[in-house]
């Protein structure tokens, strides 16, 4: 599966030999840490899915801040960590798009739709937080009809019982029953990082401890890249 660039929009240009179900699974990557790697694979094999496709943003309109690290290397951090695995991929698609902003999910899975065969299914992977809160995104129910959600559940979240009676009772148009709800929750590993704490600790790369943290936390390509780049006041060879 590969993207080709004409002008300012990204699309598919190879498929392979048969229909796929891809994962979509977008964020900062403000940098990109074990669990942004991880966790969307595993939730893919939990589901039988063959793709994932990785799609860092221009600006969540989620979030107050802007990322930190520029479009470029947030991207080039997320190619690297991905470098050498199979069924993944990294979309430069909303970072490329005209009078880029903030980074509408319902605008991103229009494209792709657009541009996939009709026998393509797209599944948008967001965690539990996420999911309760899609009522307020932008056209939830276009969202809910490109990609059907599928919801990481952390192993040492809220019961799935508990979560998924939570969205079953969300408002329209993304109300759901429980049944549906159940289908769309995948249960993933709890991996306890978060781009903020990467970023804390890089800071402070020089304390031995901070080092330590970093390796086990973030892989090695991305750590490489930081340093090289000198991104987050890092100290290369953090």
């Amino acid at each position: 599966m590969t993207w080709s660039r004409q002008g300012e929009r990204t699309f598919w240009t190879d498929w392979g030999t048969a229909p796929r179900t891809v994962v979509v699974f977008g964020g900062s990557f403000d940098p990109p840490h074990r669990g942004h790697i991880e966790l969307p694979l595993d939730a893919a094999r939990a589901i039988g899915a063959d793709w994932v496709l990785y799609m860092p943003a221009a600006q969540s309109p989620h979030k107050d801040r802007a990322p930190g690290a520029s479009a470029e290397d947030r991207l080039g951090m997320l190619r690297a960590a991905l470098r050498g695995r199979s069924h993944c991929s990294v979309s430069d698609l909303e970072l490329h798009r005209v009078g880029a902003g903030p980074s509408y999910t319902v605008d991103t899975l229009r494209e792709l739709r657009q541009a996939a065969p009709s026998s393509v299914t797209f599944r948008l992977l967001i965690g539990a937080d996420q999911a309760l809160a899609l009522p307020r995104w932008r056209e939830p129910g276009a969202i809910v009809e490109l990609a059907e959600p599928l919801v990481m559940r952390r192993s040492h979240g809220a019961s799935e019982v508990n979560l998924v009676d939570r969205l079953a009772s969300l408002p329209a148009p993304v109300g759901a029953p429980a049944s549906v709800w159940h289908r769309r929750v995948v249960n993933v590993p709890t991996v306890d990082v978060s781009s903020t704490q990467v970023r804390a600790l890089l800071r402070h790369g020089t304390d031995p401890g901070a080092r330590a943290a970093l390796r086990k936390l973030v892989p090695s390509p991305v750590l490489q890249y930081i340093g090289a780049r000198g991104l987050y006041r890092a100290v290369p060879g953090a």
